[in-house]
């Protein structure tokens, strides 16, 4: 989410898979500008009349603490990359604790490949994390997005009192997603059981779609 948060409560990234059409690669030769890439990034309005540009810009994914086990907490540093992106947008649900920031970087076929094997690496080594107390349980698995461009790998983490049925205290979905020449780390998340589970799925959908055309656009230019 985009709203500052404490030690204990960072994003999340990680995975579950798709493979696209081969065609959203074709015609790319190489590292797009941040000028381009940030023409792809979400819009408050694609998510809905009522998100709003978030003030706060916290960068973070995970911290140790919230990754729970050394395994995991190394495997994010992996996503470095994408929390120093210039192309970056933090947008939120106003009034509510619960949003959507977006990272998009471009780069080298090798580098992307890294970045690519960085997000498998942290769907294998936080994908089943299980922690927490007698009245907070947390986890970490993977997350089903669909077909998403080229590939993509998601990661969901929750923290909920099983005392309670509101809703998780903290919610996070976090997704990669390689388009082309570029890749999106998007974080969807939510507190306090302020959290739409169902908005995940389309705001990926469409940043792929965003990034898709931006770079169709970049490659006729």
């Amino acid at each position: 989410m985009i709203i500052k948060r404490s030690t204990a409560a960072a994003g999340l990234l990680g995975g579950l898979l798709l493979m696209s059409p081969p065609a959203l690669a074709e015609g790319l030769t190489g590292p797009v500008s941040p000028t381009e890439l940030k023409t792809a990034l979400l819009l408050p309005e694609d998510l809905g009349a009522e998100f709003v540009h978030n003030k706060i810009r916290n960068r973070e994914f995970l911290d140790a603490e919230t990754a729970h086990t050394k395994a995991c907490a190394k495997a994010i540093k992996g996503l470095a990359p994408f929390s120093r992106s210039k192309a970056a947008t933090w947008l939120m649900r106003d009034g509510v604790p619960e949003g959507v920031r977006e990272f998009i970087v471009s780069g080298t076929r090798a580098q992307l490949s890294t970045l690519e094997r960085a997000a498998k690496v942290m769907v294998r080594d936080c994908g089943q994390v299980r922690a927490g107390t007698k009245n907070m349980k947390k986890t970490i698995t993977k997350l089903p997005v669909g077909r998403l461009g080229d590939s993509a790998y998601g990661i969901r983490y929750r923290a909920e009192n099983p005392a309670t049925d509101q809703g998780p205290v903290m919610a996070v979905d976090i997704v990669i997603i390689k388009v082309g020449d570029a890749m999106i780390a998007l974080e969807h998340s939510g507190f306090y059981g302020r959290f739409d589970p169902d908005l995940t799925r389309p705001a990926a959908e469409k940043a792929a779609t965003r990034l898709r055309e931006a770079l169709e656009s970049s490659s006729r230019g």
